[in-house]
């Protein structure tokens, strides 16, 4: 493995590449290591670009759509930018104007993630964020992105949040990458793992509800659907995949994420208004998790919050 430095426009580019099998990952530390571009090779082969990246130095400055961000120290929403945390009212920055407004995908978009080592360590590039906290936020923790890739697994992410503090904390993580095997999704299928949809306010935050929800329990087509939802998993342990398929090209982008208690518990799925790709997002929580408790982890000081997911090509 080997780490290459490049650009786009003034924003600097960290590459971890596989030059065995010509995987490779790219990542934006200046805007809180966003997984930019990633490259993996199919079972005939062919490498391909699986994610929608920003195309501009102006898409980067801004983080337009939160392409391969990581949503942290908590993912989607925080309704009315407050919440309460034992006996205290804190107020994030509000960030995300419609729907009455929300404190939106944490803090670190814009903190500059530090390169760990200048070569992979048994194969890993590692970035790494510290931080005495964000207004609204207080609360002192590392965040490290740890990123792999392998021949047979494909491309692996691993994140862990540490309480630094002498207080608890309360944390969440999400990634918001766009997926795509084409110029356009709606010709694919979708498969996404076992769960319940949770049913949203006109807020986009969940009502309280959770119901049955088939329409992808086995590979259907996305076609017209215009999709914006989130699945709690019923897994409890082990991998839960998500699949986008291409027929055609009898090819299936595999997204696996662990599930189970202080892992990926939630996926939520939302279509580009574009339609050229799809976003399929591990959660550790739910929408509104600082306030409706879904998901939402505690951490004692010293403690830390790991969970794993990744993305593969494989034989649809």
């Amino acid at each position: 493995m080997q780490i290459r430095h490049s650009s786009i426009g003034d924003f600097p580019i960290l590459t971890l590449e596989d030059p065995d099998t010509g995987a490779s990952v790219s990542v934006l530390p200046t805007r809180g290591a966003t997984v930019h571009e990633l490259r993996l090779p199919g079972p005939d082969g062919i490498v391909r670009q699986v994610m929608q990246p920003m195309r501009t130095p102006v898409e980067v400055s801004r983080h337009r759509w939160s392409k391969g961000a990581q949503l942290a120290p908590w993912p989607n929403r925080i309704q009315d930018a407050v919440y309460e945390f034992e006996g205290k009212t804190y107020n994030p920055v509000k960030n995300f104007r419609p729907q009455g407004g929300h404190a939106i995908h944490g803090t670190i978009a814009f903190e500059t993630a530090k390169l760990v080592s200048k070569t992979p360590v048994d194969g890993v590039m590692e970035l790494a964020i510290s931080s005495k906290g964000w207004q609204g936020y207080p609360f002192p923790v590392k965040m490290s992105f740890r990123f792999s890739l392998d021949a047979k697994d494909g491309f692996r992410m691993e994140t862990e949040i540490a309480n630094t503090g002498r207080g608890r904390c309360p944390v969440g993580h999400g990634w918001h990458p766009y997926f795509r095997l084409g110029d356009s999704i709606k010709p694919n299928l979708l498969q996404l793992p076992g769960g319940k949809r949770l049913p949203m306010t006109a807020r986009a935050v969940p009502d309280g509800t959770r119901q049955t929800w088939n329409a992808f329990a086995k590979p259907a087509r996305i076609g017209e659907d215009f999709l914006d939802a989130c699945v709690e998993l019923s897994a409890k342990s082990g991998r839960a995949v998500s699949r986008l398929i291409d027929v055609d090209k009898d090819l299936s982008l595999d997204l696996w994420q662990e599930a189970g208690p202080d892992k990926y518990g939630y996926v939520q799925v939302f279509t580009h208004p574009r339609r050229h790709c799809l976003a399929i997002e591990p959660m550790t929580c739910a929408p509104n998790a600082f306030q409706n408790g879904m998901g939402l982890v505690v951490l004692e000081p010293g403690q830390s919050l790991r969970a794993a997911c990744g993305a593969r090509l494989s034989k649809a």
